[in-house]
């Protein structure tokens, strides 16, 4: 795009806000979706050992038998610790990818509407070239078709308008072509 601005990614950071929020939202709900999941295959599978006496414990003291010892206390606070953590990588990951997803969509639409507006002229570009090489390729490639397709419709117009002097009625169809052509921004 022509015009440019100092980058400043944490200012800015939810650019595309609602597609964003939306993302992070998955990606925290499936983190707490497993981390509920977890928990609760974890107290089932205790409940259901622990009252059959599958759960033993051996000690160190030699003297002592078996001896049923809590599992829980010790496996639930290091998956709770573990979840917690799973979670905030979670966190992390959709405040990444969701502004990697936002920034391209954010160009693109800044991109169409300056095409819309009538500068043919815009170019659109990334910093990450390898991921949307091909489709920055083609955007541009377009913005340059059309660029040239109205350049020769209005150096067609400026050839109707030199031998149409002499009827009013074509010479109208011209001026309003030229004015139609005068708001693009092609040359």
């Amino acid at each position: 795009m022509p015009q440019t601005n100092a980058r400043q990614p944490f200012k800015h950071f939810f650019i595309k806000k609602s597609l964003q929020l939306k993302i992070i939202y998955e990606i925290l709900f499936v983190a707490l979706l497993s981390a509920a999941l977890t928990t609760a295959a974890i107290t089932i599978l205790y409940n259901s050992k622990s009252r059959t006496g599958s759960f033993y414990y051996m000690s160190n003291d030699t003297r002592q038998d078996l001896e049923l010892k809590n599992v829980l206390e010790f496996v639930l606070p290091s998956v709770v610790g573990a979840q917690i953590f799973s979670i905030v990588i979670g966190l992390g990951i959709g405040l990444f990818s969701s502004r990697k997803m936002a920034v391209p969509i954010y160009k693109f639409e800044k991109w169409v509407s300056q095409l819309k507006s009538g500068n043919l002229n815009t170019q659109i570009s990334f910093r990450e070239n390898e991921e949307m090489r091909d489709l920055t390729a083609e955007c541009n490639a377009l913005a340059r078709y059309y660029k040239d397709v109205f350049g020769d419709i209005g150096k067609a117009v400026d050839e109707l308008e030199k031998v149409s002097g002499e009827n009013p009625k074509i010479a109208q169809h011209v001026r309003q072509l030229k004015k139609t052509l005068a708001s693009l921004h092609f040359s």
